[in-house]
């Protein structure tokens, strides 16, 4: 007697497993990166701030040259160290259109001087 159990699985849950592939329930982030300049250390660590608006999607400290790397909603992001706008990333990106994850390590980056050449995730 043989057991068809697994094909069946397979056949069962194959089509569930693939509608989480790019389905609109898909969560909707990018992954960004700050590092200060080393050229400008401040006063030890700096509060790094992520936002969309007036909306903090993300936050941490960190000392400059050091790199803070977070998911955030997809969409245009401000970037504040200490309360000051210091760059912002994919100003003007359509939201409503198609929705991709980003790759395993893709990272939008602004860094300065004395940063590392890429961020960690």
């Amino acid at each position: 007697m043989r057991n068809h159990g697994l094909p069946l699985a397979v056949l069962l849950l194959g089509p569930l497993a693939l509608a989480g592939c790019g389905s609109p329930e898909e969560s909707h982030v990018q992954r960004v990166a700050y590092c200060h300049s080393t050229d400008d250390p401040g006063d030890g660590f700096l509060d790094v701030e992520f936002r969309q608006g007036s909306t903090v999607v993300a936050q941490g400290s960190v000392s400059a040259g050091t790199a803070l790397t977070a998911e955030v909603p997809v969409g245009a992001v401000q970037v504040y160290v200490d309360g000051v706008q210091v760059g912002a990333v994919d100003e003007g990106v359509d939201t409503v259109g198609p929705y991709h994850s980003p790759a395993p390590g893709e990272v939008t980056f602004i860094s300065g001087d004395g940063c590392p050449d890429s961020a960690s995730l």
